[in-house]
């Protein structure tokens, strides 16, 4: 049984917020990142969660788009123009993230139905799956971690960690020139997550550009 659902990597163990403060850009990338959780309940029920994101990075941007298959989403409850309320629909709107000079972020979700850039306000990171941390938005994990992990291998520009314990085991495959994961792999008990990163070409234009000139909204505008 396959359900979408807004599984993000930070629910990842080996996601630890470090004390690094702004890390240095990295090389841009633009990458598929895709995701598989399964679990088995006291049910024997297995349950898998599965879905996949296009993730661009670009010096102190950030944008996130989950793919979406043909005719799985139905566009209509989101961009009826005679509703006087309308749903933000979280889960599949692209997030971009901007870091300021300063180190503060600038968060919008794009709500392409309507064409509006959606602010989101420190306060409500949670209700839209974002931790807050620029560190494992810009390098997917946070890089710090590795540190307290076991190198197993390194191959190229590839190097492999892992750390176990008895109550659950982390592998990653950690690419020194992206610094970014290519996998990441946990498991506790009867529950699996793994994470595959893939680099795809660079496009010529940045997602962000097709948004600069929506109309503004705030998150507050789509509460009850």
């Amino acid at each position: 049984m396959k359900i979408t659902t807004n599984f993000t990597l930070r629910a990842l163990p080996v996601l630890l917020v470090s004390a690094l403060g702004a890390s240095a850009f990295a090389q841009d990338a633009t990458l598929m990142v895709k995701h598989l959780a399964v679990s088995v309940g006291a049910d024997g029920i297995k349950r898998t969660i599965e879905y996949a994101e296009r993730m661009v990075r670009s010096n102190n941007q950030v944008w996130v788009e989950r793919i979406v298959p043909p005719d799985s989403h139905n566009e209509e409850e989101h961009k009826g123009a005679s509703k006087a309320h309308k749903h933000l629909d979280v889960a599949v709107a692209p997030r971009w993230v901007v870091r300021k000079p300063d180190g503060t972020l600038v968060v919008h979700l794009a709500a392409r139905s309507e064409q509006a850039l959606v602010n989101i306000a420190k306060v409500d990171y949670d209700n839209i799956g974002f931790d807050g941390s620029w560190i494992t938005a810009y390098h997917l994990i946070d890089p710090a971690s590795l540190k307290r992990m076991k190198v197993t291998s390194t191959q190229g520009n590839l190097t492999s960690y892992a750390s176990n314990d008895a109550n659950r085991s982390i592998k990653v495959v950690w690419n020194d020139k992206l610094k970014l994961p290519v996998s990441v792999e946990t498991r506790n008990g009867t529950s699996s997550k793994r994470t595959l990163v893939e680099v795809l070409a660079q496009a010529k234009t940045s997602p962000w550009e097709s948004v600069k000139k929506y109309h503004s909204k705030e998150y507050s505008d789509y509460l009850d």
